[in-house]
């Protein structure tokens, strides 16, 4: 769930972790399991410390720490880079959301922005706009678990609305939410969307989910929040445009997903380390990779000592960047 109430029970859960990790000379999971916290509360909140690069939680009970000098301050500049991004296209859409409401709820505001109030109305609203791209067609997905349920059991679905209609240089740029991969099969199905030729990129949050074609129209998806009224159809192109460069803003600051190579050239490395490999350098915690591989939690811890073992790394991080080097990922 990404609801705000849930995002900040686990970003105080995190900042209490991290605290007492740093207190700590050498911080292991016992120590967080004497400090009250439960199983699950300490995988949430060592998971994402994970996906900021603030700790290496890859050990069965050890913890890394990584000085909070280097750590705070880069992951500080992502999240400023993330909100002047978003900064930026705030003034059209809020003329865009009071224009909209000048109207009457339930029909169209204006000629060129109309508010849409079920589930089906934006998703009918989805395919009518992306089948008609020609050039590029971006959408940033927030979670949700009408979202987790497209994306996981029809990502075929996704790929076919993202066609375009006699439009064969199309590009196709989406933008997922990090946790995503927290979803038994993700990884799998993120990985059929790219091979349709749809990039592919992975985000630390997303506000709301929006879909932006050819600078000429747009989609403002609140479903995630409620029943779906309230969403937006935007034919205005000025507040499309906008729209469009705050979609690609957040794509080229979003982490491409890493590609699971099709041969390996380290001999002791199997086909599932080179899935494992590039969920480590998505982010993913050995639990999510087990979730995601269907295997137990222990064999991914084996199988990362013995990726690191065979890449001469000392760390999973440095493991992920003598694999990035190599071209294993």
């Amino acid at each position: 769930m990404s609801d705000p109430a849930t995002r900040l029970a686990i970003d105080e859960l995190t900042t209490r972790v991290y605290l007492v990790l740093l207190r700590d000379p050498s911080p292991r999971r016992s120590a967080l399991l004497r400090e009250g916290l439960t199983e699950a509360e300490i995988t949430a909140a060592l998971a994402n410390l994970e996906s900021r690069g603030m700790v290496n939680a890859s050990r069965p009970d050890l913890i890394e720490v990584f000085p909070p000098d280097t750590t705070l301050p880069a992951w500080a500049a992502d999240l400023e880079r993330q909100a002047r991004t978003t900064r930026s296209a705030v003034e059209g859409l809020t003329h865009m959301y009071n224009e909209a409401r000048a109207g009457v709820r339930g029909s169209t505001a204006s000629r060129d922005v109309a508010i849409l109030d079920t589930v089906e109305d934006v998703e009918a609203a989805y395919y009518r706009l992306a089948r008609r791209a020609e050039t590029r067609c971006v959408r940033l997905f927030a979670r949700s678990p009408r979202m987790d349920e497209l994306v996981i059991s029809h990502p075929e679905s996704i790929a076919i609305a993202h066609s375009g209609v006699a439009s064969p240089g199309l590009q196709r740029q989406v933008v997922f939410e990090q946790s995503i991969l927290e979803v038994r099969g993700a990884f799998a199905a993120l990985e059929a969307m790219r091979a349709d030729g749809i990039d592919v990129r992975l985000t630390p949050h997303l506000a709301f989910s929006v879909l932006a074609v050819d600078r000429t129209s747009a989609l403002i998806d609140i479903t995630h929040i409620d029943s779906g009224g309230g969403s937006l159809q935007v034919q205005q192109r000025q507040l499309a445009s906008a729209l469009m460069d705050m979609c690609l803003g957040l794509f080229a600051l979003a982490t491409p997903l890493p590609r699971t190579p099709r041969s390996l050239s380290v001999a002791r490395l199997t086909e599932r380390d080179t899935q494992i490999m590039a969920l480590l350098a998505a982010g993913a915690s050995d639990l999510t990779m087990a979730r995601q591989l269907d295997i137990s939690q222990r064999t991914v811890e084996r199988r990362v000592r013995a990726i690191m073992v065979e890449l001469g790394a000392t760390t999973r991080f440095q493991a992920g960047a003598i694999a990035g080097r190599r071209g294993l990922i």
